[in-house]
């Protein structure tokens, strides 16, 4: 699950109800915003992160910004991921953040996307090559993921030259970091425009080269279409919808589980029931 609000670390009643919350749902695994480090919040994060694993939940530092997948922005989420680093080595192993996970929407770049799409879609997969290169030279363990929209491979238009081969993106993603979250944004799982068909593509070229996909669903309110949104829907026909989709996935072993974004939208929906 996102968890966006980078005020719940700050508080321990937020923090636990929080992780109440995560047992209620069976949620294991969070991304948590993580903006920068000082002294007060580096505490925070060890005392945050040593909670979570005490209940047996992962927690990936995640950040994004739509400008980092360009190439004269790349130093400052280099800048983010070796600050991660830095503070992983400083700290207990039971205080570490078990991954790292970018949320840079390229397309989000408005005329500069819609101009240069391949271009930028190149300098994007560079940036995901540095950071797992970063990773690998600083010998660190921590996973490193990124979230992309489920038709990076729907329109042939996407196809990139790189790094000798072409292929979608979201191909070229998987061949390079370790997880992958498909902003699979449906509140129906089955048909052709349903969550299942929507995320097969990746599913299965995850299996065949040894990755990890989380297919992410979305309960924020006021989106349009609203069939990208469980928001407005009741809880059970969320939870049947979802678990139509890990029926269709459940023995694939490159299906690492449903991503919910995100924590206060989703609390929302759960509350107003």
């Amino acid at each position: 699950m996102w968890v966006w609000d980078s005020k719940v670390y700050m508080s321990q009643d937020a923090t636990r109800r929080l992780f109440e919350f995560c047992r209620s749902k069976s949620i294991n695994r969070l991304y948590l915003s993580v903006l920068s480090f000082n002294d007060q919040n580096t505490q925070n994060y060890r005392v945050f992160n040593k909670l979570a694993h005490n209940q047996g939940i992962f927690v990936h530092a995640l950040g994004g910004d739509p400008r980092w997948g360009l190439e004269r922005y790349h130093q400052q989420p280099l800048r983010w991921v070796e600050d991660i680093l830095s503070f992983n080595r400083a700290v207990r192993p039971h205080e570490r953040f078990d991954g790292i996970e970018n949320d840079t929407e390229v397309y989000l770049l408005g005329k500069p996307w819609e101009q240069n799409k391949e271009q930028i879609l190149k300098e994007y997969l560079d940036l995901n090559r540095k950071i797992m290169d970063l990773i690998k030279i600083e010998e660190s363990e921590i996973a490193y993921g990124c979230d992309i929209p489920f038709w990076y491979d729907d329109d042939p238009s996407m196809t990139v030259n790189w790094n000798g081969q072409s292929k979608p993106p979201s191909l070229h993603i998987l061949d390079t970091v370790n997880t992958v979250n498909i902003m699979d944004y449906r509140n129906f799982a089955e048909g052709p425009n349903g969550s299942i068909a929507l995320a097969k593509n990746e599913i299965e070229y995850a299996a065949a080269v040894g990755k990890k996909v989380f297919i992410g669903q979305e309960t924020t309110e006021n989106l349009y279409p609203e069939y990208i949104t469980f928001a407005g829907m009741s809880e059970s026909n969320m939870e049947l919808q979802l678990g139509k989709l890990v029926e269709a996935y459940a023995d694939l072993p490159s299906f690492g589980g449903i991503a919910i974004h995100h924590y206060g939208s989703y609390r929302k929906l759960v509350e107003k029931q």
